[in-house]
């Protein structure tokens, strides 16, 4: 952890909720351009039932400067289009650490080009695609099948055949019980 004099990082509280950050950064690089490494702006928002604030997290090259920030920007006051005044806190982040960036590549980048089901897609994308027949044309094709057609012996399911062999017996045994 860092001492008290090696803190470099600070947060800057209680931005007007509709700042924007260019409008931030153009307040702080009027004095402090390139004095700082990092900022983090993370905008606020401003609805009917609740208010939050803005904040951003800068980053400074030296201790000296985050004292020089701290005594020309606490306490700055903003004034929005509604006339509402909002009175800026400067404190130390709670986290002095300094996000890395890690650039990691993926294994699977480029490889869709070797790909055999993603080449195939593309052979068929490739190929002149054959319209279908206009509705008319299906509807007279269906008609003469229909026509021309024998009709087709019902599909007999295991169930349905045990089911009439049953209805069968008891028919006959049923008629046999009334003629005597």
């Amino acid at each position: 952890m860092k001492g008290p004099l090696d803190r470099t990082k600070v947060m800057v509280r209680h931005l007007p909720p509709m700042i924007s950050e260019a409008a931030f950064l153009e307040q702080i690089d009027t004095v402090f351009k390139e004095r700082y490494t990092l900022v983090k702006f993370c905008p606020g928002k401003n609805s009917q039932q609740r208010q939050s604030y803005s904040r951003a997290y800068l980053d400074f090259k030296r201790p000296e400067d985050v004292i020089e920030f701290a005594e020309f920007f606490d306490g700055h006051v903003f004034v929005n289009e509604k006339g509402t005044q909002f009175k800026t806190i400067v404190e130390y982040a709670p986290s002095q650490r300094i996000p890395k960036h890690w650039p990691k590549k993926d294994g699977r980048e480029g490889t869709i080009f070797k790909d055999p089901e993603y080449l195939e897609s593309l052979e068929l994308l490739a190929k002149p695609f054959e319209n279908l027949p206009s509705a008319e044309i299906q509807l007279e094709r269906r008609e003469a099948e229909r026509a021309g057609a024998v009709k087709d012996t019902p599909i007999v399911m295991p169930l349905m055949d045990f089911v009439r062999q049953k209805r069968a017996a008891k028919g006959v045994s049923h008629r046999y019980l009334m003629e005597n």
